[in-house]
């Protein structure tokens, strides 16, 4: 039998593994609240997420409130950096290999008509006016600038 000092250290030595894990969490839309701007996280097809070196999670309910919290800390703070996959949202996308799209044919929770795709082919059947435009994440570090 375990004393109870054995148990506390096992349940301690637990949790401290959990909390420094260095993965991804799964967005609670209609749950989780922006950490940029505090609006409820509901639209699956806009949900963003950091992820520090630290294991510290940041989840937004735009592109637009990720992108500002990116760049004041600097690429290397972060060892994950997610945004969803407008087409099949809920779906987390690596953000340095998606493929962006500024429209106002596709309103975003902040108003930047921003939104992120898997494919190049999946942005270009999204553009629907000659005022549609396609970002790399490159490209989009620069609209923030």
């Amino acid at each position: 039998m375990r004393s109870f000092g054995t148990s506390l250290l096992l349940g301690l030595s637990l949790l401290l593994c959990v909390a420094c894990s260095l993965d991804p969490q799964p967005i609670a839309y209609g749950e989780d609240q922006c950490h940029a701007c505090k609006m409820m996280i509901a639209d699956a097809r806009f949900g963003s997420e950091l992820v520090t070196t630290k294991g510290k999670v940041y989840k937004y309910d735009a592109i637009e409130c990720l992108v500002p919290a990116y760049l004041e800390k600097g690429k290397n703070t972060f060892v994950h950096v997610l945004v969803s996959d407008y087409r099949n949202p809920g779906n987390l996308l690596d953000a340095k290999q998606a493929n962006y799209l500024i429209s106002e044919m596709v309103p975003s929770p902040m108003g930047r008509y921003l939104s992120a795709y898997r494919s190049v082919q999946d942005v270009r059947s999204q553009i629907l006016t000659k005022d549609d435009r396609r970002l790399s994440w490159l490209e989009l570090m620069q609209e923030f600038r």
